[in-house]
């Protein structure tokens, strides 16, 4: 209740104090503002051009109404760290950090293409089971290089994930965190929801070439029609059946569904 109630306050204040970048404006007098790319919990992304190096980049910038909040500050801090010691040329890489009188910021690469719910949107493609099945795992091939160094996304989503010349990166890594030492319940958890996510987005997939045939809401078991190899992955992804103890485990077994799809 008190939520809705402080809700407008909370972003009449954004708007008051969140200092926006036009197109063709410099941020540090360095990087021109070609367009917004987006804006998340607590930060706001800008493809520029360095006018230094000649190239596009993405900027992101932490959001002068979150600066005040230690949690958001420690987040942006380490998703630029996390981009800066990722080597994958499916995850954007991060090359500098600065801060000016609007803020902090770091720069990172820019990843072309489209994400893939507007690349759905716009084309209306339809991804049958073996499409379907091709791309999760692409996507799953990138977190399986994320697990291996005990770093988990967290939001592993459609918007997050961008295509490119048929290939999937994956960005926003505003959630990620990375562990070590002894393995926790909350790495446990992080695994789990990682899995998960990418569960979704093979039923997100699946879900393209479905025609509703009437107006009552059945269980997507009932709704599909897919093989019994695809189904018994989705099934332990989304924990209807006992999950996955691993991504290399889930790309074997969505391997095997592909195959089964030829």
């Amino acid at each position: 209740m008190l939520y809705q109630v402080f809700r407008p306050f909370r972003l009449l204040h954004r708007y008051l104090v969140d200092k926006r970048y036009p197109q063709g404006a410099y941020i540090a007098e360095r990087y021109r503002v070609i367009r917004k790319l987006g804006s998340g919990s607590y930060g706001t992304t800008y493809l520029c051009v360095d006018n230094i190096q000649q190239k596009t980049c993405t900027v992101k910038q932490l959001r002068r109404s979150r600066q005040g909040r230690k949690k958001y500050f420690r987040m942006f801090q380490q998703e630029y760290e996390l981009l800066r010691e990722l080597k994958h040329p499916s995850i954007p890489s991060a090359s500098a950090f600065f801060h000016t009188d609007d803020g902090y910021f770091f720069v990172m690469d820019f990843v072309s293409g489209e994400n893939l719910e507007q690349h759905i949107f716009d084309t209306k493609k339809q991804y049958y089971e073996k499409e379907a099945l091709a791309l999760t795992i692409d996507v799953a091939q990138v977190v399986d290089h994320l697990h291996s160094r005990r770093i988990y996304h967290g939001d592993i989503r459609i918007p997050n994930v961008m295509l490119a010349a048929g290939h999937a990166s994956l960005i926003d890594f505003g959630l990620a965190k990375q562990f070590s030492g002894p393995k926790s319940s909350e790495e446990q958890s992080r695994l789990q929801q990682d899995l998960f996510d990418l569960g979704d987005i093979l039923l997100y997939l699946l879900y393209t070439t479905f025609e509703k045939t009437t107006k009552k809401a059945l269980p997507w078991t009932e709704e599909l029609t897919l093989s019994p190899a695809c189904k018994h992955v989705l099934e332990k992804l989304l924990g209807i059946q006992e999950p996955f103890s691993s991504v290399s485990e889930t790309i074997d077994a969505l391997k095997k569904a592909k195959e089964a799809a030829d």
